[in-house]
């Protein structure tokens, strides 16, 4: 029988443990590899999206639509505990803090409560994340929504785009 090179006992005992380890470390730290997606944003003006009214306010809207998007702003990883060599391998979840804006001009001489829900979908439209928000505008008063959430770092993966419905009352 023949015998072994003492340089496989380095390896062995030496470099496999320390990349098994490292590997570990990498997954319990995702933050240093994952960024914000490259397609996490959107902007979109009035050039080119308007608001689709019902016939009964189509030839004098109430308001007008001015410009809307999302972007994200920072990823947030929950910090694990090691407390055995098998914890290297639950990796924390992440989440991507995102803003979203939305621009809307009020064309009426009265006071209008506007609500808006704006949804980051994804790519069949299935609606990933959902927030609303809610202004008062006065007469010729253009308003800016600026909200913030957060979405878990899978589905900010799948966000394609956005959408958002509106609803406005005269304001008592």
């Amino acid at each position: 029988m023949q015998g072994r090179h003492p340089i496989w006992y380095g390896i062995g005992f030496g470099v496999v443990p320390f990349l098994v380890l490292f590997l570990g470390y990498l997954n319990i730290h995702p933050e240093l590899y994952r960024g914000i997606p490259l397609k996490f944003h959107a902007d979109h003006d009035g050039s080119w999206m308007n608001i689709d009214w019902g016939d009964d306010e189509k030839d004098d809207p109430p308001l007008e639509y001015v410009s809307d998007g999302f972007k994200g702003i920072s990823i947030l990883t929950r910090v694990v505990e090691v407390k055995s060599f098998w914890d290297l391998w639950n990796a924390p979840p992440s989440e991507v803090s995102y803003e979203w804006r939305y621009k809307v001009k009020n064309l009426t001489d009265e006071n209008r409560d506007i609500s808006v829900t704006y949804q980051l979908v994804g790519k069949d439209a299935d609606v990933l994340a959902s927030s609303v928000a809610s202004k008062l505008a006065e007469p010729g008063e253009t308003i800016e929504f600026e909200e913030t959430g957060q979405l878990d770092y899978q589905s900010a993966l799948r966000v394609t785009g956005s959408s958002w419905s509106i609803a406005n009352r005269v304001a008592p």
